[in-house]
């Protein structure tokens, strides 16, 4: 039983950390937010404050998003009307 729960651990890493694969952690969070693949996200203005707290501006299928990131909550994208 141990040894199928530890192959199953390993697969199961192997296809998460294949999927996100040179995309950055802001490429990825705004993946998950907006839809897009994280390789269309472009990224800009990143911001990291002292306190873990992460914002930035993304671009995807001709949408800008400003996105923000709380370590103790969630991240947050929001389509930027221009």
């Amino acid at each position: 039983m141990k040894k199928i729960n530890v192959f199953c651990l390993i697969t199961l890493t192997a296809l998460l950390g294949s999927c996100s694969f040179g995309a950055s952690m802001s490429q990825q969070m705004t993946s998950f937010n907006v839809g897009c693949k994280s390789d269309d996200v472009k990224i800009s203005n990143e911001v990291v404050e002292l306190n873990g707290e992460e914002s930035w501006t993304a671009e995807c299928e001709g949408k800008t998003y400003d996105c923000t990131y709380f370590p103790e909550s969630d991240t947050g994208c929001y389509e930027v009307n221009k």
